[in-house]
């Protein structure tokens, strides 16, 4: 049985919130020249932890490694905080 990208973002998600970072799953994140939406992962957590966050809640994490990124919109305009970026594979 396969587990979709849905809930492999979504609990690495969670996983990310708990270690103490900014995190959500967009079901239907669109980039500034994004042509369609996409699943991603937004997180303000470095590519690398998103990447330990993937494998460790993924069966199969391998096709769930985001490979493009972009940054995001703060969530809150002006207000202080890390930037975010979108995650997707």
């Amino acid at each position: 049985m396969s587990e979709d990208r849905a809930t492999v973002y979504a609990n690495a998600a969670g996983l990310l919130l708990r270690l103490g970072y900014a995190a959500r799953f967009d079901p239907a994140w669109v980039g500034a020249n994004g042509p369609r939406p996409v699943a991603a992962l937004v997180t303000d957590a470095p590519p690398v932890v998103v990447g330990y966050a993937v494998a460790m809640v993924a069966e199969d994490p391998e096709p769930h490694l985001p490979d493009h990124s972009a940054k995001t919109r703060r969530a809150n305009p002006g207000k202080a905080g890390d930037p975010q970026f979108a995650f997707w594979a």
